[in-house]
């Protein structure tokens, strides 16, 4: 029972560094926009190729054999192509484009919206209505969006229509990365299926960018951000998560993860110095207490 507890308690570490990796993420990516002036969509063009190498490499010397049977399954290679489509390029796009309108905190709760439109698509799919925590969920959500996107004064938006606009496609995108792969995963891995996803959306934004006719100035700093959010913001975040849902299960994993947002705006104050206000914090913790709540199962 020790052991168990002990490895219970590894996992939920491991989930929450993973969130705080991809936090780092976050940051990483508001400074490349920001300060280097970075498209969100040249960015994704190196972060995507380059994290798939990982993960290929992973997979070839783990899981060899699953990952051939999934390049042989056309099937399976075009639901593949699918969750990088509307899975991975529109939740990387959309993440990236809100970040550089408002900041990495901001980005990063808007995507945890998300769990409000997963919660009603389940609700439609299953033909039954919302229990009562998933609307208090909601109104949580609701709440939360409206003090971060006026500051606390509702007479006016303190963020720009248009990061509203970018929220609200991160969010379907989160669904869309959520549901697409599920029996994919299944049947391959993680691994093998993340890997295949990123490196055909990597290919096709490649194609549609062509990010090697952007005049860009290449500095130290910028190479180590972009190599920050590839190794420790994308490959690493995902193993060390993974490896937490193995070892605390999902629920536990998926409550610790909530973290990321928190540092996400930590991060963003601290390092990048952007200002952070009390309905910044309030909006947040309403968020997160709407995560709580949709994804805590009745026992």
């Amino acid at each position: 029972m020790a052991k168990r507890g002990a490895g219970a308690a590894r996992g939920m570490l491991l989930a929450a560094l993973g969130g705080t990796c991809w936090a780092f993420s976050g940051s990483c990516a508001q400074l490349l926009t920001t300060e280097y002036g970075l498209e969100p969509a040249w960015i994704i063009c190196i972060r995507l190729p380059f994290a798939a190498l990982l993960f290929l490499a992973v997979a070839v010397a783990r899981d060899r054999a699953r990952l051939a049977g999934a390049l042989r399954d056309a099937r399976s290679m075009a639901g593949i192509v699918l969750f990088a489509l509307f899975g991975i390029i529109l939740t990387q796009l959309s993440y990236l484009t809100a970040i550089s309108l408002t900041n990495a905190g901001t980005g990063t709760v808007m995507e945890r919206l998300g769990l409000v439109l997963l919660t009603a698509l389940v609700c439609v799919m299953g033909r039954r209505l919302p229990r009562k925590r998933e609307v208090a969920g909601v109104a949580l959500a609701l709440a939360g969006t409206v003090l971060i996107a006026t500051k606390g004064d509702f007479g006016q938006l303190a963020i720009p229509p248009e990061a509203l606009v970018w929220g609200f496609l991160l969010a379907c995108g989160f669904v869309c990365y959520t549901l697409l792969p599920e029996k994919l995963l299944a049947k391959w891995g993680s691994i093998v299926v993340t890997g295949l996803g990123m490196l055909v959306a990597g290919i096709v934004a490649c194609v549609a960018v062509r990010p090697w006719e952007a005049q860009i100035e290449v500095s130290w700093g910028m190479l180590a951000a972009l190599a920050a959010m590839v190794v420790l913001g994308t490959f690493l975040a995902y193993l060390f998560y993974l490896q937490g849902v193995k070892e605390a299960g999902a629920l536990r994993a998926g409550l610790v993860g909530c973290i990321e947002p928190v540092a996400a705006t930590v991060f963003s104050a601290v390092w990048l110095g952007t200002a952070v206000t009390w309905a910044d914090v309030a909006g947040m913790a309403l968020i997160i207490g709407m995560v709580v709540l949709v994804s805590v199962r009745k026992a």
